[in-house]
């Protein structure tokens, strides 16, 4: 568990319509509202391309944007390509096709930079400048923290160079530098401030303290929460991974998911290329799509209720009371107008009946009288307003 566990109270308190009493933290986003306010954002790690790649390398990167469209994310994250004079006119030429392509289908594209190399600068400045969206510095170092006037000279890059509207700098935490969030966000201004809490939190306490602390840091600087997916390995199981990835993705703000946590994989760390990874994520993915259950047709289906919902944008509140109070071992929160419950605790959780089940990320149980539960480490997205009774026809009015 990182350190940023403010266990203070919120803002608010309100009652939604039927038995639900809640806590409000964090309030929707009223009006126009920048891309990178509530975008997902898709990335490889390590980070794909850089100084060496060739023409053929960029083309299998081409050949990836519509399945990456397909799942439903904004913005894809790759490495710092090569510069003219560094590869041939070709793997110059695909990196330039890279971003229409990526323009045409929907997606922006962010650098993943060294802010300390000389050749990183370079490649952003020109990159920025045919179109790029965005620098990502990579995780905070805790040994060898940036200065404030690094970051005021990457902001001054950015204004000079970049062609695309609202481009943006992103770095991310760890939960040893969680502490510096308030520091780096009011002194350095980063659009994302990647939190990497939600990968230890160990219990729902701990992770209604750890967001409440961060959206009410980001929430007084006007910046938008961001967040890591967590994924198999760090979950524990496929099961908790599949949970965890549906309360990220109901979280507001911006949302990191990394290559192979939307079939199941753990995420790549190795930057040894790994072809046999490769071959098994492409049979995963055709073992998967069309099938309703599947790690893959459930994050989908999560990033188009979320793009479809303003999840991104709206307001979040910890559910205190739902039918009775929620047990220690589960987590409730209303994120717009989506109810998110999470089970994590060994018995069946039994569900409003009265609630329209949108999304879970494992199969429900039936009780006695048909009621609905929610299986241990199960997440389930539903209705906040409860359905209106259907009326007999055949009674009497």
């Amino acid at each position: 568990m990182g350190a940023m566990t403010d266990p203070s109270p919120p803002t608010g308190v309100a009652t939604v319509a039927g038995p639900v009493t809640t806590r409000m933290v964090h309030r929707a986003s009223r009006g126009h509202q920048e891309w990178w306010r509530h975008a997902v954002v898709y990335v490889n790690e390590p980070p794909l391309l850089g100084p060496v790649a060739t023409a053929q390398d960029v083309a299998q990167r081409i050949a990836q944007l519509r399945l990456v469209s397909r799942l439903g994310v904004q913005a894809i994250r790759i490495g710092c390509p090569p510069l003219p004079g560094e590869a041939d006119e070709d793997a110059i030429a695909a990196v330039d096709e890279l971003l229409r392509r990526a323009r045409r289908t929907g997606l922006r594209v962010i650098l993943r930079v060294d802010p300390l190399d000389p050749r990183d600068e370079a490649c952003a400045r020109y990159w920025l400048g045919r179109g790029a969206d965005g620098l990502d510095l990579g995780p905070v170092d805790e040994d060898k923290p940036l200065s404030h006037a690094r970051y005021r000279e990457l902001h001054a890059l950015l204004a000079e160079h970049a062609r695309a509207e609202d481009p943006i700098l992103s770095t991310r935490l760890s939960p040893e530098v969680q502490v510096r969030a308030a520091e780096m966000l009011h002194e350095d201004w980063l659009h994302h401030l990647v939190d990497a809490d939600l990968l230890h939190v160990a219990s729902p306490s701990e992770l209604i303290a750890s967001v409440t602390a961060s959206l009410r840091i980001r929430d007084a600087l006007g910046t938008a929460g961001a967040w890591l997916v967590p994924d198999v390995v760090e979950a524990g199981t496929p099961l908790l991974a599949l949970s965890g990835a549906l309360v990220v993705l109901a979280m507001p703000g911006a949302v990191y998911l990394r290559q192979g946590i939307e079939v199941g994989l753990p995420v790549k760390t190795s930057p040894e290329r790994d072809d046999a990874r490769t071959a098994r994520t492409a049979e995963l993915l055709a073992e998967q799509r069309g099938v309703p259950g599947t790690p893959y047709e459930t994050i989908r289906a999560a990033l188009r209720l979320r793009s479809d919902h303003r999840l991104g944008l709206a307001a979040l509140a910890w559910v205190e009371e739902l039918d009775g109070s929620v047990p220690e071992n589960a987590l409730s929160f209303l994120c717009g107008d989506i109810l998110v419950v999470v089970n994590l605790g060994e018995e069946d959780l039994p569900l409003p009946e009265d609630r329209e089940v949108l999304l879970s990320s494992g199969p429900l149980t039936v009780g006695p009288g048909d009621r609905r539960g929610l299986p241990r480490h199960t997440a389930v997205w539903m209705w906040q307003e409860p359905r209106p009774p259907v009326r007999d026809p055949r009674a009497r009015r």
